[in-house]
């Protein structure tokens, strides 16, 4: 906050009192130094011009924790008055702005729509072919930085917007899948039908916007898809299975026909729990149970474990995180239906549709 009814002539100065004795020599070594009147307080004369750099190099000086706890106004206040401490008194907690400060990029995403995505294959790995495609957020800033998806969650979490940037990324997906379809002269193997798209999903954007369902159904169709051709994947599915409204949910999704799938499931999670409760079209099993399955017994057997559940109840699952032959060949042999990792192709801006070499991975193994 800052108070402007001492003379404007007086420098804006940031007044914070640090968490801790280490928090006041992090700012010390900024230039931070005590009010005379308040030795506990420490004061910075910063010019306007540069005070996004002031903060941005403050976020990355103390610690989380550190930001948390200390408070800080910024004022024109002369330090010797005692009008700084009345201010004080409404003072905040530091990191209320140097969050917003370190997160500046992704409100300009946010405003001017500067998602793109990357398209990760899916495979058949009982056929060999390209059946499906996770689409991967990625952002843009003005300046030319590049933000990775989980760091655009962070930042969507970090400023609480979660929601808004869900909302973003769903619409711009369908947007951009409408686009790559149109332009793709693909032709597809017969045995394989026309690719879905898996579009991450936040479950609270489920739960909690009445409109998400109506909203995305009317958009799927205005741009000339079918609701076939998309599979919502969640994740953070504890979520879900605290929310009553999970069966009509799951009901809603299906009769307008789209894909349900469930994210990072692993073997610290009861498979019977996920299967009962949620019924999905498809598992997507997390890479910390998958990577080096092919030399791992205990991995092994889970993965036995909750192939046999799933086929049993005909649910189809998707191995993630496959990135070595012998891991690739092991989930073939195993029976599990779909692949995706480094190993099988990396994520690119255009639609991917090579085969696997099949005969050339069982003697690679």
């Amino acid at each position: 906050m800052i108070h402007a009814k001492a003379p404007l002539t007086d420098s804006l100065k940031l007044v914070v009192q640090p968490h801790d004795l280490e928090t006041v020599h992090d700012l010390e070594r900024l230039g931070f130094q005590p009010v005379p009147l308040v030795p506990q307080l420490v004061y910075l004369s910063i010019p306007q011009d540069r005070m996004a750099d002031m903060f941005l190099q403050i976020t990355q000086a103390l610690s989380d924790s550190s930001q948390i706890q200390s408070r800080y106004c910024m004022t024109r206040s002369p330090l010797d008055s005692k009008a700084l401490l009345v201010e004080f008194l409404n003072a905040q907690p530091l990191h209320t702005i140097t969050e917003s400060v370190k997160y500046a990029w992704f409100l300009q995403v946010l405003a001017k729509r500067r998602l793109f995505f990357n398209y990760q294959p899916i495979f058949d790995l009982q056929r060999g072919h390209v059946t499906a495609y996770e689409c991967l957020a990625r952002a843009r800033c003005s300046q030319g930085r590049y933000f990775s998806g989980q760091q655009l969650i962070d930042a969507a979490l970090s400023l609480n917007l979660t929601r808004e940037f869900d909302d973003l990324a769903r619409t711009a997906c369908l947007d951009a899948i409408a686009q790559a379809l149109a332009h793709s002269t693909t032709t597809y193997p017969l045995e394989a039908r026309q690719p879905t798209f898996f579009i991450n999903v936040l479950p609270n954007a489920i739960i909690h916007d009445p409109h998400f369902f109506d909203q995305t159904y009317q958009r799927v169709i205005d741009l000339g898809l079918r609701p076939q051709q998309v599979v919502f994947e969640l994740t953070e599915v504890e979520t879900l299975a605290r929310s009553t409204e999970l069966h009509d949910i799951i009901s809603r999704f299906r009769e307008w026909g789209f894909g349900f799938a469930v994210d990072d499931l692993c073997s610290n999670v009861s498979a019977d729990h996920y299967f009962m409760e949620f019924q999905p079209d498809v598992i997507k099993l997390d890479r910390r149970l998958v990577s080096g399955c092919g030399q791992h017994a205990l991995k092994q057997v889970m993965l036995k474990s909750l192939l046999q559940s799933a086929h049993e109840m005909g649910i189809a699952v998707l191995a993630e995180g496959l990135e070595t032959v012998v891991d690739i060949e092991f989930c073939r042999a195993l029976g599990i239906d779909y692949g995706q990792g480094f190993g099988l192709a990396l994520p690119e801006r255009s639609l991917q549709t090579q085969s696997l070499n099949l005969l050339q991975l069982s003697n690679a193994s």
